[in-house]
């Protein structure tokens, strides 16, 4: 054992992080896998539909509620001592005014939100997701606490737990009959306990402070990061809401379970992002920093590539592994959605210079233009294209918003990129993603396919591993086990 913990210990930190952020994100999505089929066989393709509509509302509720209350916590608690104790604290109390406030709201509206949504919804279905998105910040900032502090295996921990709950219930519920209801009470049910166990939690580690004042600071700029998230929300769900008037809550079903596939490629890059995001803008300003920062945002960019390439070819046969004849149709849909989701991730790893400025105002700015071109598209091309004009609107604002903060944080945070090889990786991951769609679902399109991901992992790797490639990391966990084995040995 102890030689097994001095192991692990010669594992650099940042990996060692990024293993448990995995290992949690597996766990998540593992389960997630594990629900969709029982979704699936007890839904119809309509009544996921309404499901996806009411995750929707979800994405805009959190945004309000969430306040950018993660990003303050980062911004204003990563100084060391007391100071950062006490900025936590202060986060940590304005996260629970807003839920509470939050609560009483949906409470109180509940009948004026069921009655606006575009598909037929219960008054207590509001209820429900209304007070689990009112606490999602509650959670978010004791988990995001957690993850400035380096204690991934704490975070992967109470993650992996939350996630098992809420699959257990969702199970449970919907196969005892009781529909999309049974998925809105397990994750209201999941969410009052893990946001009561985590609240308990930072209480012990910082306290929590309401101070008004303080309030008043954080929200000035963490209010900015609203704005930015609702447009990313325009980027992102919004087009079901204009998609339940035009197309059948059949096709919303199903361009659902295609949006729920595509994800796959955000989860695999998620452990990378959680690592990652809260130290970045702390190395911006060296020299150094710049250098270490250029080579961790390309060896990211490299990984989600490959990531993207492996979502779209194994999406049409996840499809009908997970889901009855009634979704086929999203097999089509799935690769055009991973190059939305591919566009996104790459535009938070080229932003690092505009979250670097004293306010968000700019970065709001930057994601509002991007929603605003995508919202004219999806008016112009939804009702002539239905689905896939909602999609052809998403990847041409991603686009455009990721050449935006391309070029904006460039001139705060220089940042050296391996274009060439990039853009080698990316055509491979293309031709990888696009072969089962070109060839045909079958065993042919999955050995090109498969030959063209291969090609991709292979241009990926010196980007991912650096300089020295795999001997170097070899190299070190040679060297450390002979330091490993004399220490015991002189012990």
């Amino acid at each position: 054992m102890r030689r097994l913990i001095g192991f692990i210990e010669l594992i650099p930190s940042g990996l060692r992080a990024t293993f448990f952020y995995a290992a949690a994100m597996a766990w998540i999505k593992g389960l997630s896998m594990v629900t969709i089929p029982v979704l699936t066989s007890m839904l119809t393709p309509a009544q996921f539909g309404r499901l996806e509509l009411l995750s929707s509302a979800a994405e805009i509720g959190g945004l309000i509620t969430g306040a950018g209350l993660v990003d303050t916590l980062f911004r204003f608690a990563s100084v060391p001592g007391a100071a950062g104790r006490r900025a936590g604290a202060e986060v940590a109390g304005l996260s629970l005014c807003i839920a509470a406030i939050g609560i009483a709201s949906v409470a109180f509206l509940a009948p004026v939100i069921a009655a606006a949504m575009p598909l037929a919804t219960p008054s207590s279905d509001i209820v429900l997701l209304g007070i689990a998105v009112a606490l999602e910040s509650a959670i978010g900032v004791p988990l995001g606490w957690l993850r400035m502090h380096q204690r991934a295996a704490a975070f992967a921990a109470l993650s992996m737990a939350r996630a098992s709950l809420q699959a257990a219930l969702v199970v449970a519920l919907v196969v005892t009959g009781h529909g999309v209801a049974g998925v809105l009470w397990a994750g209201c049910v999941t969410t009052l306990i893990v946001a009561s166990v985590l609240t308990v939690r930072q209480k012990r580690e910082t306290g929590i402070v309401v101070a008004p004042r303080a309030s008043l600071r954080l929200l000035a700029y963490g209010l900015p990061l609203i704005g930015s998230g609702l447009a990313a929300f325009v980027l992102g769900t919004a087009d079901r809401w204009l998609l339940a008037g035009t197309v059948s809550a059949a096709s919303l079903g199903q361009y659902g379970l295609a949006a729920k596939i595509a994800v796959i490629t955000a989860l695999l890059a998620q452990p990378f992002e959680m690592w990652w995001y809260p130290q970045r803008l702390g190395l911006v300003g060296s020299p150094e920093g710049l250098a270490r920062s250029s080579r961790v945002v390309s060896a990211g960019a490299a990984g989600l590539l490959c990531a993207g390439a492996a979502t779209a070819l194994a999406s049409p046969w996840l499809i009908t592994l997970l889901a009855p004849p009634s979704y086929s149709p999203a097999q089509m849909m799935v690769p055009f959605l991973v190059l939305a989701v591919v566009l996104q991730l790459l535009s938070s790893m080229a932003n690092a210079g505009c979250y670097a400025r004293k306010t968000s105002n700019l970065t709001m700015l930057i994601t509002a233009i991007a929603a605003a071109i995508t919202l004219a598209l999806y008016l112009l091309l939804i009702p002539r294209m239905g689905v896939y004009g909602a999609i052809a609107a998403t990847v041409a604002g991603q686009a455009v918003r990721l050449a935006m903060f391309a070029v904006i944080s460039q001139r705060t945070v220089p940042l050296q990129w391996p274009l060439v090889r990039l853009s080698a990786v990316a055509v491979a991951g293309v031709a990888a993603g696009a072969a089962p769609l070109v060839l045909g679902i079958d065993a042919f399109g999955a050995g090109v396919g498969a030959g063209a991901l291969v090609v991709t992992v292979v241009l990926a790797l010196p980007v991912i591993l650096g300089r020295g490639g795999i001997t170097a990391v070899v190299r070190r966990l040679t060297r450390g086990k002979t330091e490993l084995r004399q220490s015991s040995a002189g012990a």
